[in-house]
C-alpha cells in the first residue's frame, strides 16, 4: 500500500508541486483514503492510483465546476 501512496503523491507532484507541509499532509490524508478503499475489497493498483489522483486533484484543487455530483 505505501508503494501505491508514493506513486500517486509523485505523480501529483509532477503535475502540481506541493510544499513540504503539503505534501506530508496529503500523503497522511491519501494513506486513509487508500487504506479506506482496499478495505473495501479494491486491489487494482491501476484503479486505486486513479483513485489516489482524483482524491488529490479535489482535495487542492476543488470540485470540477462541471460535474454537480447528480
Amino acid at each position: 500500500m505505501n508503494d501505491v501512496v508514493e506513486l500517486i503523491l509523485n505523480s501529483y507532484q509532477s503535475m502540481r508541486p506541493l510544499d513540504i507541509e503539503r505534501a506530508a499532509d496529503s500523503r497522511q490524508k491519501i494513506s486513509r483514503y487508500i487504506e479506506a478503499l482496499t478495505s473495501a475489497g479494491e486491489r487494482d493498483t491501476e484503479q486505486l492510483t486513479i483513485y489516489g489522483l482524483a482524491y488529490l486533484t479535489e482535495l487542492h484543487e476543488g470540485q470540477d465546476p462541471r460535474f454537480t455530483g447528480c
